[in-house]
Formats: C-alpha cells, structure tokens, sequence
C-alpha cells in the first residue's frame, strides 16, 4: 500500500511538471530545411545540434526496425555536418555506437557530385562560410547550390537539413529562397542545468523585414535545453583558424587615435594631435 502511495505521488508530480512544461516551453517542430538564426553565441548551434541530432536518432531507430523487425531493406541513414560533433560526447574515451555514421560533409556533397544516404540528416554550423550572399559569380556552383536546396527533400528521399547562421541575409541566395520561415532566438538565459532559448518563428521575405507590430518579449516562445547538449560539439570549433597566432597585448597608456583602414577617416578624426 505504501509503494502504491508513492507511485501516485510520482505519477502526479509527473503530470504536473507535463502540463507545466506543455503550457510554458515550446515543442519544436522543425521543417525539412530548417534555418536557425540569432547573435553571437546566443545558442543558435545549440538549439541546431539539439534539434538535428533528435531527428537523426528518431530517423534511424525507425530504420531499425525497418531492417531488423519487419526484414524491408533500405539504406541506412547518416549524419552529415562539417562540425565535430557526437552523439554521446565529444570528450568521451569511448565514442557512441553512432558515431560511426557521422560523416563530414565536403563541397561535393554540396555540388551534387555525390549523394546522401536515404533519410540521412545533414547539419551545417555557421552555414554563410560555405556560400554567402556576395558569392554569386559562378553560375554552374549557383545552379547546383539552388537544386541542392529545392530538392534536399526529394534526393535524400525524406531526409531533412539544419542550418545555423547568425544572419539570414548573409546567406546565399540559394537557402534565402528555399526557407520561407527562419526560427530566431532572441536572448537566452543560463541556469546551472538548462538553458532556457526565447525563439520566434520568423517569415523570411524578400527585403528581410519583419514588421510585427506586437512585442517581440511577449511573442517569443520558450525552448529548454539542458546543458549537457554542450558535451555533444565543439562549441568553438573555427578558433583553430587564429589559435596558432601570437597574441599582442599592448598596455593602455595614452589615448588611441581612430582605427580604420581608410586614411581619409583617420586624416579627419584625429584633428586634435595636431
């Protein structure tokens, strides 16, 4: 009877904190090609991993089954990024029995050279590095890119794609014209175990702007992630590009004059040394 009064006791308290995460946080449901925007180290490669990595394990626990409980062949499905990343944990001495399907995305994947698995999920982090919105002279890359996009979905047959950036605009023409909504995460907030993303689903115009006239605190729904998403990537993963650089460190001693790269500014601004 006693064990009986505790499992009613939990059962509740499971209901409860249920319909109170139901109420307050937001389930998300992401798109076939989806865009995750916002400022630096927001949490927007954070929410992508989240998201991309949940998908990927549902994907190939369906696959599964496919081929081991009702014998239907069909591919395997992989995981694509050009980040490092795992779905167990990056520091980790033994790696997730996944990881094995994580392959690096290169820009023939990219080019349409080669092809993905079926029902693969491709995650890319800081997606403008690839191909931003001033890369558009070469016309063949332009047309592989924009067939790349459009037609993901049907050359993955069902596979899906997640993309971070910290601006939409910045991005080639090829996604701007695919993604006809954008998730935004406009702050976050640290506590110890989670983290808590205010993300507002964003419609992706032409000129970029989105003019709501209510406000954007209020509007914002709220996605929990707890910290140990962290341990899954690296979360600085392109400070090897200047970590070998020597570090200049100048003390502060007198005032500094106007830094720019355009003589005339500097010509002007800095009047008073004359």
């Amino acid at each position: 009877m006693k064990y009986f009064a505790y499992f009613l006791i939990a059962l509740v308290l499971a209901i409860v904190i249920y319909h109170v995460y139901r109420k307050n946080f937001k389930m998300m449901l992401t798109p076939s090609v989806c865009l995750i925007t916002g400022g630096v180290k927001c949490g927007k490669s954070l929410l992508s991993v989240m998201c991309s990595v949940k998908d990927y394990l549902k994907r190939h626990h369906i696959w599964w089954f496919k081929t081991h409980i009702f014998k239907k062949y069909c591919e395997e499905p992989l995981f694509y990024t050009n980040t490092t990343i795992s779905f167990g944990s990056i520091n980790s001495k033994i790696p997730h029995k996944l990881d094995k399907n994580i392959v690096y995305i290169t820009k023939e994947h990219l080019l349409r050279d080669y092809r993905f698995n079926y029902g693969s999920v491709i995650y890319i982090n800081e997606s403008s590095l690839l191909a931003d919105n001033m890369d558009y002279n070469n016309q063949e890359r332009n047309v592989k890119l924009s067939l790349f996009n459009k037609l993901i979905g049907h050359e993955t047959r069902g596979g899906a794609i997640y993309y971070d950036t910290q601006s939409p605009l910045d991005n080639h023409y090829s996604l701007k014209r695919v993604c006809s909504t954008y998730f935004f995460i406009h702050k976050n907030l640290n506590f110890w175990l989670f983290r808590v993303l205010y993300v507002r689903e964003m419609i992706n115009t032409e000129n970029g702007v989105n003019n709501f006239t209510d406000d954007v605190e209020t509007s914002t729904r709220k996605v929990l992630v707890f910290r140990w998403w962290y341990k899954k990537y690296d979360r600085y993963e392109f400070s090897y590009l200047t970590d070998d650089l020597d570090k200049d460190n100048k003390p502060f001693k007198n005032k500094q004059g106007l830094v720019s790269f355009n003589p005339l500014y500097i010509k002007f601004a800095d009047r008073r040394k004359k």
